[in-house]
């Protein structure tokens, strides 16, 4: 365990994704201030807003619940640095651009 909690590991996630908790709440169709008490640890949301946080975040369930990382996403977060290391932002950014662009 990482010693947080499930309401802080989305407050940092959030921050780190530089939105606010309204904008969450638009993303996950939820309200702003059920946000607010999950990340104030007052609530536990559901297995299904969990989930789509984790979607939200780009981050696993398990990651959200325990603070671990899974073995499977360790490798893939391996595999990726490696595929991106030394390569200008500019192209990275411009792959995802167009990955993004596709959906």
């Amino acid at each position: 365990m990482d010693g947080k909690t499930l309401g802080k590991r989305v407050k940092a996630l959030r921050r780190k994704a530089g939105i606010t908790q309204l904008d969450l709440a638009c993303r996950v169709n939820i309200s702003e201030s059920y946000i607010a008490l999950i990340e104030a640890d007052k609530r536990k949301p559901g297995m299904d807003i969990i989930s789509t946080l984790a979607n939200e975040f780009h981050v696993s369930v398990d990651y959200l619940l325990s603070g671990k990382i899974s073995e499977e996403d360790n490798l893939m977060l391996k595999e990726w640095t490696s595929l991106i290391k030394e390569r200008p932002l500019k192209i990275v950014r411009t792959f995802f651009e167009c990955v993004d662009s596709k959906k």
